[in-house]
């Protein structure tokens, strides 16, 4: 991994952490991440795995969007635009009545972040899945009852999930429509 990215991600915890008034010791208390580990964060000398980077941005109350937002993205800019027409439809999983727009696949910090607008057809096909890495879906319209493991919970327009992907999962297709905005986080 880029040395400048490591050290970005590292100076900016330990930013956030001075910023909220925080020992190492209150934030390793916190988040249930040794002080040794943070101490090498934030100085550097090692990158926080996907769960402790969460663990660590949940405890400093900040969302992962608000944590990257001064960082560059590849094309020199702070932000990347896609337009409704130019998103591209992908095939994915085999899925009959599911229909994926990509709208961004950024790698980002040794994660990949794909991001696609989903829209699943009133009762269509759907079998358990599981992906490497985490996923975050808002439903945009509609409703949708979604299955992790051996939990389901109902989704309503304006519900959000985030959950380890690794657990098999899949929506129960509704009545109507569903809109959907999914980010991915995967491990490459």
């Amino acid at each position: 991994m880029n040395n400048i990215v490591v050290s970005w991600i590292g100076n900016k915890i330990k930013s956030l952490r001075n910023q909220k008034n925080l020992s190492l010791n209150e934030l390793s208390n916190q988040s249930k991440i040794s002080k040794s580990l943070l101490s090498k964060i934030e100085n550097s000398r090692t990158i926080p795995s996907l769960p402790v980077f969460i663990n660590i941005l949940e405890s400093l109350e900040v969302a992962p969007k608000d944590f990257f937002e001064d960082m560059y993205l590849k094309n020199g800019h702070n932000f990347t635009v896609v337009k409704k027409e130019d998103r591209k439809t992908i095939e994915k999983e085999d899925r009959v009545g599911f229909k994926y727009h990509s709208i961004i696949n950024q790698s980002l910090l040794n994660l990949n972040v794909d991001i696609v607008h989903l829209t699943v057809e009133p009762h269509a096909k759907y079998e358990p899945t599981s992906t490497d890495g985490y996923e975050f879906k808002i439903v945009l319209s509609g409703k949708i009852e979604y299955i992790i493991g051996e939990e389901s919970t109902l989704l309503q327009e304006g519900d959000s999930i985030f959950f380890d992907a690794r657990i098999p999962h899949y929506p129960k297709a509704a009545e109507e429509r569903v809109q959907l905005l999914v980010i991915y986080f995967l491990f490459p």
